[in-house]
């Protein structure tokens, strides 16, 4: 058996988490794969999450990661429902086996890559965010994908839903998903994908998706956010830089 060890940290700083208690535990991700035991430690604000398996590679290590960031974030928010913290961690480092540390950022290039967004746009979009709240709430929900264990599908959703009302708060929600889908250039099967894989998660149906799907659902999700905020700054869209997104 060999042992990988996740690390990071707990905020607030302000209030430094510390349990006496250890979970060590076996989970098994599918029917495929072996258990794997997880032990959580967390002292002074800082959390380590003990993974022992039988093998160890490099992939194994990033898939595992996902897991001990998922196994970290429930213990830490047990515990801050207790305290009434809302705690939140970051892992940011693996070590190996062999004693190497290699360092970890959550983060997806191939999602920034649904939009035609740079750090040059950064002003424009930040002066659009900071004064429309619904603007920068759709920003968190889409960053939601990401951020979140099995958040995905619900974020997902609720940005198609906002997007909707941003583009025609005035109007019904017959009209409100019409007018998106002009406005944004895209056909009723690509925002259905949204509002379907959500569906289950909004109402409290915890159900699994699978990481594929995910992966697919969120990448139609950060091209809406995009395609939305170069509406806001530009105007209507172009059809030969925009073709009709469809599902």
């Amino acid at each position: 058996m060999q042992t990988l060890i996740y690390e990071g940290k707990i905020e607030p700083e302000a209030a430094p988490l510390t349990l006496d208690y250890r979970p060590k535990f076996l989970r098994q991700e599918t029917q495929s794969t072996p258990e794997v035991e997880y032990e959580v430690i967390v002292f002074v604000g800082r959390i380590r999450v003990r993974v022992t398996t039988s093998v160890v590679n490099e992939e194994i290590a990033s898939d595992l990661f996902l897991v001990a960031w998922d196994v970290a974030r429930t213990f830490v928010e047990t515990a801050g429902f207790v305290k009434g913290i809302p705690y939140s961690v970051n892992l940011d480092r693996v070590i190996l086996p062999n004693g190497e540390v290699r360092a970890y950022v959550l983060g997806d290039r191939s999602l920034a890559a649904m939009h035609d967004f740079t750090d040059d746009d950064l002003e424009a979009l930040s002066d659009i965010s900071l004064v429309d709240l619904k603007c920068g709430l759709v920003l968190s929900d889409i960053l939601m994908t990401l951020g979140k264990a099995h958040y995905s599908p619900t974020a997902c959703g609720r940005v198609a839903d906002s997007l909707a009302r941003l583009i025609s708060p005035n109007v019904n929600r017959t009209e409100q998903w019409k007018n998106l889908r002009r406005t944004l250039r895209v056909d009723e099967a690509y925002v259905r994908s949204l509002s379907d894989v959500s569906k289950a998660s909004r109402h409290g149906d915890r159900t699994e998706v699978d990481a594929a799907t995910n992966q697919k659902t969120a990448g139609r999700a950060w091209s809406l956010v995009g395609r939305y905020l170069r509406y806001r700054l530009n105007g209507e869209l172009d059809p030969e830089v925009y073709p009709l997104l469809e599902g």
